[in-house]
């Protein structure tokens, strides 16, 4: 790699801290840590609810003229795993492999609201540590508790200046596993307008995806 030993020691320690990595004693050997198994796994696994939900997704794209995302959770990351875009005022720089934290976004607070709370506990301690949230954690507790009430996620302006979006979790038999969401801009629609005409539309999509992704809840 033509690199100093030192720095070389350092970038194995650091990977060696993260789980990508495992340092033997007795041999003094570095081997490929557990973590190196979710490497690029949320897109793998999202690759079949890929398959099932761009349908769903086109359908509603063209009913709504608005781009459409599916997101799978991954660690502290939502990974986007399909999306149906249509011509817009601005560049979103979204696109099927990107990443986003879950915190602020619509998709990521639908996902979110439907886990275990000392999973998101778990979460945000583990984000804390790696620099990944700085929000407030009562406020976010808040938020998913609305989620859960009103079916959908919302972000206003939150994830990036520009974008409107609201989101509908996604359920298989096991649980929640991602979401979809619908994006707008400001200059296009309100955010009130937005909960009010197109997210009843949205979590429609999201239960009939469910219930061909074998959820009966």
């Amino acid at each position: 790699m033509n690199m100093p030993k030192s720095s070389i020691y350092r970038v194995l320690k650091t990977l060696a801290q993260m789980d990508y990595l495992r340092y033997e004693e007795h041999s003094k050997h570095y081997y490929l840590g557990v973590r190196v198994l979710s490497l690029g796994f949320a897109l793998l696994e999202g690759m079949e609810l890929r398959e099932i939900a761009r349908p769903y997704m086109e359908k509603l794209s063209r009913e709504c003229n608005k781009t459409i995302n599916l997101a799978v959770l991954d660690r502290v990351e939502m990974v986007y795993v399909e999306r149906i875009s249509v011509r817009s005022i601005r560049a979103y720089n979204i696109s099927v492999g990107s990443r986003m934290p879950p915190w602020n976004t619509s998709t990521g607070r639908a996902v979110l609201a439907y886990l275990d709370t000392p999973i998101v506990a778990q979460m945000l301690e583990k984000a804390k540590k790696e620099g990944g949230f700085t929000g407030g954690e009562r406020k976010l507790m808040k938020i998913l508790a609305e989620v859960r009430n009103n079916g959908f996620a919302a972000s206003d302006q939150e994830a990036r200046r520009g974008i409107l979006a609201v989101a509908a979790p996604l359920f298989s038999s096991k649980g929640v596993v991602g979401a979809i969401n619908l994006i707008a801009e400001p200059e296009d629609v309100s955010i009130d307008e937005l909960k009010r005409d197109y997210a009843p539309k949205l979590m429609e999509v999201g239960r009939q995806l469910s219930e061909t992704l074998g959820y009966r809840g």
